[in-house]
């Protein structure tokens, strides 16, 4: 026999899946999916909760359960977000074991189709994804393979490169023009001093009121990269409530942030591009500045080319996966640090496979799309 909490919980989930919570039992379903009474349940044990909740037969309870966990899991991370700002989180609502900490990996699945009036009477879109997060918030997405060009309400021109996604509140332009960004994405901001333009990205806060930036901050990368085009932009860190450790970025200068335990670590250098290295500045423990920048390099891919420099084989995949759709996997570990550098343009997935296999001892076979990485000497005996 369920608690009088847990009968409480099951209500109330009921309530939102069908979109008839009020603010009110919005507020207490969130909190009680933070208190610590509820700290040991994990995220199979509520979905299991939500599957068990379909006993009437009605469609409602039909829909994909890890959907309705991600929506679930990206307000409250959207609220905490909001909340962050002022200080003002409600008690008890805390993001525990229940929810994933980052909105960031919590937008990844969210890939359903949305055409509600409220986005195409305000934005301009091209080969996007549009998702109805909440019935307050909107999320655009660029499918793996593909980039996609968005226009918003205020004039501001957005590419997203593949496999990311910004979403943003029904009060864009406004009474803000926030952003949510996971993956990577160049801003053509439309100038308003009045409402600046603020990207959260990871556990940054980058502000503009009108310039030219690029910004990569895939979840699965240690590190977040901020390249200022034109104008000026400020970066500061979701934990400096005070702002008092402002980053002023200047044009052709980029911004480095590690993602772990908020420190540059040797293993974290690693992974930045070598000329980013050379002349960079450090500001903190987590942050450094690469003074000159190769500006055509980080914004080539928005031409739909990829401008590669010394860059190892596991790297080059990680880019490769999000261009062609695919998923690479290592046989041989060796493999992973050879080197490449060149351009690629409109090169078709097999193409650019020959190019690896002429330049460095690597072979593989492709099944569906998983691509299986040799030795070539490995793969001869086989």
């Amino acid at each position: 026999m369920k608690s009088e909490l847990s009968a409480e919980l099951d209500f109330l989930l009921t309530r939102y899946l069908e979109n008839k919570c009020t603010e009110e039992e919005k507020n207490r379903l969130f909190m009680l999916l933070g208190d610590l009474r509820f700290d040991n349940i994990s995220k199979e044990e509520l979905l299991t909760d939500l599957s068990g909740m379909d006993d009437d037969g009605s469609d409602i309870y039909r829909t994909d359960l890890e959907e309705i966990y991600k929506r679930i899991e990206t307000e409250i991370a959207i609220r905490e977000i909001r909340a962050g700002e002022s200080g003002m989180l409600p008690a008890g609502m805390k993001l525990r074991k229940i929810i994933v900490r980052s909105i960031y990996a919590a937008a990844l699945v969210l890939i359903a189709f949305f055409t509600g009036a409220i986005v195409t009477r305000h934005n301009e879109l091209k080969n996007v994804k549009l998702t109805a997060v909440t019935d307050s918030f909107t999320m655009i997405k660029a499918p793996f393979g593909s980039k996609s060009e968005i226009t918003l309400s205020d004039g501001t021109e957005i590419i997203l490169n593949a496999g990311s996604s910004v979403t943003y509140n029904n009060s864009y332009s406004i009474t803000n023009r926030d952003l949510i960004l996971e993956g990577e994405a160049y801003f053509k901001v439309a100038e308003n001093k009045t409402i600046p333009l603020i990207v959260y990205a990871g556990n940054l806060y980058i502000r503009a009121t009108g310039t030219e930036f690029n910004v990569k901050a895939y979840s699965e990368d240690g590190i977040i990269e901020t390249t200022l085009i034109k104008g000026e932009v400020e970066i500061s860190q979701k934990s400096d409530r005070n702002k008092e450790n402002v980053l002023v970025l200047k044009p052709n200068q980029k911004a480095i942030y590690a993602r772990q335990d908020d420190q540059l670590t040797l293993e974290r250098k690693k992974e930045m591009e070598p000329q980013a290295l050379e002349d960079a500045k450090s500001i903190a423990g987590n942050m450094m500045v690469s003074l000159k920048t190769d500006v055509e390099q980080v914004t080539a891919w928005t031409k739909n080319r990829l401008i590669i420099r010394s860059e190892n084989l596991e790297s080059l995949c990680t880019k490769l996966q999000r261009k062609y759709n695919v998923t690479f996997v290592f046989r041989d570990e060796e493999i992973k640090k050879h080197r490449f550098s060149g351009i690629l343009l409109d090169e078709t997935f097999s193409q650019v496979m020959d190019v690896i296999m002429l330049t460095a001892p690597v072979s593989y076979e492709m099944e569906g799309r998983t691509v299986y990485l040799f030795a070539r000497n490995q793969a001869e005996k086989k």
